[in-house]
């Protein structure tokens, strides 16, 4: 099967958890059900998958839910809740709990079967040219923000726009942004993220945890075999349960390694929480988001 990858395998957690997981896939077929990893770009654009995997243009794909915000404006949640669980307990939810349902009945009206593999974060909130103004924090920044977190930001009157890679680091050293709401701290430090910017906010209120799934083609999913569907299923689980540990691992040693190169790291201040949760609270009544937080358990602080 071919399986696009979203994140490179080279991306810490993101892209190094799908390597993980095809050589669970390899490791408990005993080499009968092998999946080829394409990189991003290779064959579809990184986050424009989803349609490319309806049609049997390829079979499957590692990436997030967030990808279908534009479509489907709740997918955002199943990526991750403002305010809400961290990775284990929002991935249990999915995967075993009450947001299975709705989740599958997501990725059903798309034509993919989906699969919740790992959940990592949280995210950091920004990182920043110049401190922020508590009493109007994000106001007139211009910020690289993706998904709900950027919709967040733009309440808060930040202007967002979306970049990756080279394009976000150079962005934030020329000053084309003013700050960046970007992933986990592994992954972040290995964009060098804190060689352009000198202020680092984590933990964010906004990404306290960040879904990683598989979605694979309806038809191809059910032309599996039985045992096949179990490979895939027990593969993602084996995944998550190494991510538990290296998200938790990886992430400490990032941090170290932010504050040895003289960056400031500090958790957002008190006001800075409370004008984003404002902001998350006028969000959470939009139509779409409802059913899906009717659902969630009670955010946690």
């Amino acid at each position: 099967m071919n399986l696009h990858l979203a994140f490179g395998q080279r991306t810490p957690l993101y892209g190094a958890l799908a390597e993980r997981f095809v050589a669970e896939v390899g490791e408990r077929s005993a080499g009968r059900l092998r999946l080829r990893p394409h990189e991003p770009g290779a064959i579809v654009p990184r986050f424009g998958y989803l349609d490319a995997v309806a049609q049997g243009a390829i079979d499957a794909a590692w990436g997030t839910p967030a990808v279908l915000a534009g479509r489907a404006p709740e997918a955002v949640l199943f990526t991750g809740v403002p305010f809400g669980l961290g990775p284990v307990e929002h991935l249990a939810w999915i995967r075993d709990g009450a947001g299975r349902p709705l989740y599958n009945a997501l990725y059903a009206r798309f034509g993919v079967i989906g699969v919740p593999c790992a959940a990592v974060g949280p995210d950091g909130l920004a990182w920043l040219r110049q401190p922020l103004d508590d009493t109007a924090p994000f106001r007139g920044l211009r910020m690289r923000a993706f998904g709900l977190a950027a919709r967040i930001l733009d309440g808060l009157g930040a202007t967002t726009a979306f970049a990756f890679g080279a394009d976000l680091t150079i962005g934030l050293a020329t000053g084309a942004f003013d700050g960046a709401e970007v992933g986990v701290p592994v992954a972040d430090f290995a964009y060098g993220l804190h060689e352009v910017a000198p202020i680092y906010l984590y933990p964010s209120p906004l990404q306290p945890a960040t879904l990683l799934d598989v979605v694979i083609n309806r038809d191809r999913w059910q032309r599996l075999e039985p045992e096949a569907r179990v490979t895939l299923e027990e593969a993602c689980r084996a995944t998550a349960a190494f991510a538990e540990g290296a998200n938790r691992e990886t992430n400490a040693a990032a941090l170290d390694r932010i504050a040895a190169a003289g960056v400031s790291v500090s958790a957002p201040s008190p006001a800075t929480v409370a004008a984003l949760r404002r902001a998350w609270d006028e969000l959470r009544s939009v139509p779409e988001f409802v059913p899906v937080l009717r659902v969630y358990p009670a955010a946690s602080d």
